[in-house]
């Protein structure tokens, strides 16, 4: 009998990890998984094989209502097991399945920083009413909250990563779009790239800062090209006119999915400087694009990534510039890195083996019920 499975999530769209999840899962095993949002539902790639519905929950402080909580009963109450993938509609998906007597599984891919204490308090209490939780890293469970791990025995957190769809990637190679001509770069620059919101926790500067550095002493020319928009925009375009960088460095605002993979496909060097992560699906798409990587040295990308990257100290760009010259300057190196980045894409991240794993935790769940 094929298990019949709901996610919950507060929104879904075109970026959403949850749809991402669920269509591998429908595409690979014998899983079926519907989508039910808690507030709004916006068209995805995949969404013609997953039935998604939307409560339109009252967007107010609790958001939530009794017509909301009586909807996502009824609703509920048809699949096998539940899985809350947002703090907000999580918390409330979780008691509505334990009341149901459905099993649940909490799904958890931040780290506790991205948090508000209320979401945080009820995604943290509600928990230990989940059969299982899992989280997409270690980084995410240690930055659990004393009283979370508490309360929540070790036995019942599973570590199962995000996945990267290799046919999406391929796709988005053909692209009607270039990252190369968008910023007008040189054709015989060795290109520099990253993509993620221009955000503190992704410190652009510090790579902004190193390109200084490394195309001081690189024999080869460097251009980089940074995909996404965000709070730190202005600031980030002011330090590239102060160190005198508009030439070489390239804004190219918000970028959608595939010209992000196209992106990928073009660069030569990936850069992600990040202050923190939890799972970054950036930083493996990028590996599985076939680019030589480098890093900044937090746990979520030493742990998997330690022998197929480069890595400098967190906000340290000279060890980041040192790292982009050597790469710039040596192609056969590059070549190397990039192929073993690949090889360990292939070996553990795929969509087709993450899917899998979820399978066999929803087996485990509904067989010892």
């Amino acid at each position: 009998m094929r298990a019949r499975v709901c996610y919950v999530v507060n929104a879904v769209g075109e970026s959403s990890v949850p749809a991402d999840i669920a269509r591998s899962l429908v595409k690979y095993t014998d899983v079926d998984v519907d989508i039910l949002a808690w507030f709004e539902a916006e068209p995805f790639e995949g969404d013609d094989q997953i039935d998604v519905t939307c409560l339109r929950a009252p967007d107010t402080t609790l958001g939530v209502d009794g017509e909301t909580v009586r909807d996502a009963r009824r609703f509920l109450g048809k699949y096998d097991l539940v899985q809350a993938h947002h703090n907000h509609s999580g918390a409330f998906a979780k008691l509505i399945a334990k009341s149901l007597q459905i099993p649940s599984v909490s799904r958890e891919g931040n780290m506790r920083k991205g948090f508000n204490s209320l979401g945080l308090t009820a995604n943290g209490l509600t928990n230990p009413l989940a059969d299982r939780v899992v989280c997409n890293s270690q980084a995410v469970y240690d930055s659990f909250r004393w009283w979370e791990t508490a309360l929540l025995p070790p036995e019942k957190v599973t570590l199962i990563p995000n996945g990267v769809d290799f046919d999406r990637l391929s796709a988005g190679r053909n692209a009607d779009w270039s990252a190369i001509e968008a910023a007008n770069a040189d054709d015989d620059s060795v290109l520099v790239g990253t993509a993620g919101m221009l955000t503190e926790q992704k410190d652009h500067k510090t790579l902004i800062r190193a390109m200084a550095s490394a195309r001081e002493r690189s024999d080869q020319r460097l251009e980089l090209v940074l995909a996404g928009d965000g709070p730190q925009e202005s600031a980030l375009q002011t330090l590239v006119s102060n160190l005198g960088l508009s030439d070489s460095v390239h804004f190219l605002g918000y970028v959608d999915r595939r010209r992000v993979y196209k992106l990928l496909s073009e660069i030569e060097i990936y850069a992600m400087p990040s202050l923190w992560e939890g799972f970054s699906a950036a930083a493996v798409e990028a590996l599985a694009a076939k680019n030589a990587a480098i890093f900044s040295t937090i746990p979520p990308f030493t742990g998997p990534y330690e022998d197929v990257a480069r890595f400098h100290p967190a906000g340290d760009h000279d060890v980041l510039a040192d790292h982009l010259v050597e790469l710039a300057n040596d192609p056969v190196e590059r070549d190397q890195l990039a192929q073993a980045g690949l090889d360990l894409v292939k070996r553990k991240y795929t969509v087709e083996s993450i899917a899998r794993q979820y399978q066999d935790l929803y087996e485990e769940i509904l067989r010892t019920r």
